[in-house]
């Protein structure tokens, strides 16, 4: 079994072996990554770099990701029908944050709110549904309120009734004000916190280490960005007192025990105007907004996040029993087979040695195969043995790696040997027909590999490569429809083993990751919108299959299905029930709505796939014209003026090329997705079309084709579901990282190679995209196999 075997298992093994060595050694201090996001970071998008316009949107803590909260997720989080919401206490610094947090809930009636503040030096309530937010006005930390919210958060640990008191999350940051208004401000500001934290420094260990568990932070001294700050500020705030109380608040987690937000004074390490508002006192709301989200995620993950899991800072990933069972019996079944090839290995192996399952170990290889890849799966992206980093996009990182896969292309061009009919012998010499197998194959290849480019350079953010990437899927869905109906159409075979073994090999992987994975089904959705399809063109092929050999009934067929389709897309209230119920039995989260518009998105390019493949065997089953007759004089008559055979291609060429420009053009009309998407519906087969008839237009372009692109195509269903967990990271929204190549290490772009995604990067892109297209590789044959077996254990 090509790609199998005991060298896929070997690589198993190191994987797990690695994965080990990190949890219990690298990672041992910090196993669910809190401490990384409550103390490190820098930004991927600061402003004095060209990667971002707008700056301050991407913060990296070392080797995990933030998750961006929204109002809901806010809400999910702290309003928990207990009276236990969020108190942050102390100056103004503290007060930006509590506007940050507020803006997370609604930002329209907090910047409303704002407006509306006449006294900013008093205390602040923000009510939002069920949440409400507090804001306790106390510079010097003297309320007579905190100790009691302290006292009380202390005790909701290990008592979730609670007392009036209680929240579920309390910051406290001071500082400003005592090297203001203070004559010995840090002796002050020391004696203040002194009090504050010691009476909460008997919290166990585990509830401050472990995630859901952390109730207090403590902000350190925000510094200002003296080189704004008016004459009175520049005087009162030294920036030797600042040095020294943050001094001393870095040492408060290793004394008392607590949670100091070191984060923030990493994201103002660096400081730059920007990062700060006119006043030079305050961060700005971008910056504010940076500092919430990291609370929320060192608070809130465990607490309401579930699939997909997009935050990866301070959290523990859930275990279930589907995960366990399917560990275990993996584990015993490869121990097993360990054991027979031991044997066999040495030479001792008899009949009864085999246990009666000789016959079956290419079926249990290829299951140890698909189990070892689902296991990497689980190994990279449910748990926290693999660093997740955020992906940031940049036009220099775009283009190497469309360059890099061109060149990969133009490297491995050949002629290509495939037979052109059953039969025949390979031969370098045979003309190939219109889209042969080697081409269609390249097609999906480099397709393929421009998508891989496109999720890992984030460029969904970019409208122009999103367009391109539309029609990569239009061409997948174009290609569906056109083999199908060529098998249909030329087979006549509408058999139920014809539907379950394209069934079983289209979903085979993308119905055990989501039991693996504890995800979603239609999370992958290309296996499923192809399954779908395929359901399509099997009912339009089948129903009043006679009518297919009739070009005009034909017609007639695919303009009903099409017609029905499209009203169906229109119309989410017909699977709504259905989905409900669904969801409701399995626990999954199908959304018709969403469902509905992926399958509208190329509503009509399956069925030109099919009116083409139909056109096409027609067109090669037609004998040729009878030779011209002869006259009274015996020699051939004059042909009638018409178009030259030459002159023909060379219109359709020109025509090809235009049709090309003029969806290029039509498409860049479109500034929106929005847009995009409704032209895409309707002009994506005139591009589709326009190429597969250039592809094919002379010999040798029909003749030649991409090895590498080729091979690529023949696993690019497993590499575009595989990629989800072990190319990607956190469900699509980040990247797979070792951490081992520098964490963290990001771009000084003092030269070409470590500008972009930054060397470490580039190495971990190199090393996991290795691994991740060898997996698929093994995973793809494997699926082959256990496709096969299943179809000879149901029908022979």
């Amino acid at each position: 079994m090509g790609g199998g075997g005991w060298p896929f298992y070997l690589l198993t093994l190191i994987v797990l072996t690695c994965a080990y060595f990190r949890h219990s050694s690298i990672d041992s201090a910090d196993p669910y990554k809190c401490d990384a996001a409550l103390s490190t970071g820098r930004w991927l998008d600061p402003p004095q770099s060209a990667r971002s316009k707008t700056p301050f949107q991407k913060w990296q803590p070392e080797g995990c990701m933030l998750r961006p909260y929204n109002a809901k997720a806010v809400s999910s989080c702290l309003a928990t029908g207990l009276g236990r919401d969020a108190v942050v206490v102390g100056d103004s610094t503290a007060r930006e944050l509590f506007w940050a947090m507020a803006r997370k809930l609604n930002a329209t009636s907090a910047k409303a709110q704002i407006g509306k503040v006449v006294e900013k030096h008093k205390d602040i309530k923000f009510v939002e549904g069920r949440t409400t937010l507090d804001f306790i006005w106390d510079p010097f930390l003297t309320s007579t309120e905190l100790p009691h919210y302290l006292a009380a958060s202390k005790k909701i640990a290990d008592d979730p009734g609670a007392t009036p008191m209680s929240k579920d999350l309390v910051v406290v940051g001071a500082g400003l004000w005592f090297a203001k208004e203070k004559a010995r401000p840090v002796a002050e500001f020391e004696k203040a916190m002194d009090k504050i934290v010691a009476p909460i420094q008997t919290l166990d260990k585990d509830v401050m280490d472990y995630p859901a568990k952390k109730m207090v932070y403590f902000m350190p001294v925000i510094p200002p960005f003296y080189d704004l700050l008016d004459e009175e500020h520049k005087s009162t705030l030294s920036k030797s007192d600042v040095n020294q109380m943050n001094k001393y608040m870095l040492h408060l987690p290793t004394v008392y025990g607590v949670d100091v937000l070191q984060s923030f004074l990493e994201m103002v390490a660096d400081p730059v105007a920007e990062a700060y508002q006119p006043n030079g006192l305050h961060v700005s709301n971008t910056v504010s907004d940076r500092m919430a989200d990291v609370v929320f995620n060192l608070r809130c993950n465990q607490v309401n996040q579930d699939y997909p899991y997009a935050g990866t800072c301070c959290y523990d990933y859930p275990q279930f029993w589907e995960q366990t069972i399917f560990l275990v019996l993996g584990t015993i079944l490869l121990a097993g087979l360990g054991w027979i090839e031991l044997q066999e290995w040495l030479g001792t192996s008899t009949e009864e040695a085999y246990y009666g399952i000789k016959d079956h170990l290419p079926l249990i290889r290829a299951m140890l195969v698909i189990w070892a890849g689902l296991v990497y799966c689980y190994i990279c992206d449910r748990t926290q043995l693999f660093d997740k980093v955020q992906k940031l996009y940049n036009n220099q990182d775009f283009f190497i790696f469309i360059f890099g896969i061109a060149a990969v292309g133009v490297l491995s061009t050949r002629r290509s040997a495939t037979p052109s009919r059953p039969g025949q012998e390979k031969s370098a010499n045979v003309d190939q027909p219109f889209l042969s197998r080697d081409q269609t194959d390249e097609w999906k290849g480099w397709m393929q590999l421009f998508i891989l480019a496109y999720h890992y350079t984030g460029a969904s953010q970019v409208l122009w490569i999103y367009k391109y990437i539309r029609i990569c899927v239009a061409s997948y869905l174009f290609m569906t429809g056109y083999g199908h109906a060529s098998y249909f159409y030329t087979k006549k075979d509408f058999s139920m083993k014809r539907v379950i073994a394209v069934n079983i090999r289209i979903n085979l992987l993308s119905m055990l990751l989501p039991w693996m994975m504890h995800g979603d089904y239609l999370f992958y959705y290309f296996a499923p919108l192809v399954t779908y399809w395929y359901a399509i063109i099997y009912i339009t092929m089948a129903v009043k299959s006679d009518w297919n050999q009739d070009l005009k009934l034909f017609l007639v067929k695919i303009g009903i299905a099409c017609s029905c389709t499209t009203y169906l897309h229109t119309q989410p209230w017909i699977l709504e029930p259905g989905f409900t119920m669904i969801n409701s039995i399995f626990g999954s989260k199908w959304e018709a709505r969403e469902w509905l518009f992926r399958c509208a998105l190329d509503q009509f390019i399956v069925y030109v796939g099919m009116i083409v493949a139909v056109l096409y065997i027609r067109n090669t089953k037609t004998p040729a014209p009878p030779a011209p007759p002869l006259d009274s004089l015996g020699t051939t008559a004059p042909i009638q003026p018409g178009m030259s055979p030459a002159l023909q291609k060379k219109l359709y060429f020109v025509a090809s090329g235009a049709a090309l420009i003029v969806y290029t053009i039509a498409a860049h009309t479109r500034n929106t997705k929005t847009s995009s998407n409704q032209l895409h519906t309707f002009i994506s087969p005139l591009a589709i079309l326009a190429f597969i008839h250039l592809r094919n237009c002379t010999p040798t372009l029909r003749n030649y084709y991409s090895a590498v692109y080729a091979w690529i195509g023949k696993i690019s269903l497993e590499t575009f579901v595989l990629q989800y967990h072990i190319w990607l990271a956190a469900d699509t929204k980040g990247l797979l990282s070792l951490g081992i190549f520098g964490r963290g290490a990001m771009p000084d772009g003092s030269t070409w190679w470590t500008s972009g995604m930054g060397l470490s990067r580039w190495v971990d892109c190199l090393t996991m995209g290795v691994v991740f297209i060898w997996v698929s590789w093994c995973v793809a044959d494997a699926t082959g196999v256990v496709s096969a077996r299943v179809m000879k254990a149901l029908f022979d």
